[in-house]
């Protein structure tokens, strides 16, 4: 298995509403990309400063799903007309497991 991990930092003025609506878009993506066995995502409870905004983890069989769902237009189509304006940055990790 191949798990994908995804943590955003949003821009200060991010709103709210903003936030959801990223939250809402990632939650969509298994329901449009094929191979992804396992998908959670959610807003930092903010219990720690310095936390990202947001997490994504989603588990894959194998590479060859993950690198599928990493250029699918569904996904690109989160990443930047949905998050872009308000993310201030972004770190991936993958790794077996």
């Amino acid at each position: 298995m191949i798990r994908h991990i995804t943590l955003i930092h949003f821009k200060d003025d991010a709103t709210q509403e903003q936030k959801e609506a990223v939250l809402a878009a990632f939650r969509k993506l298994p329901a449009h990309i094929p191979g992804i066995v396992d998908f959670h995502t959610g807003l930092d409870l903010g219990l720690l400063e310095g936390n990202a905004g947001i997490a994504v983890q989603a588990t894959f069989a194998n590479t060859d799903d993950f690198l599928a769902y990493s250029t699918h237009q569904a996904h690109e189509s989160v990443i930047f007309p949905v998050c872009g304006h308000i993310m201030a940055g972004y770190s991936t990790a993958q790794f077996e497991g």
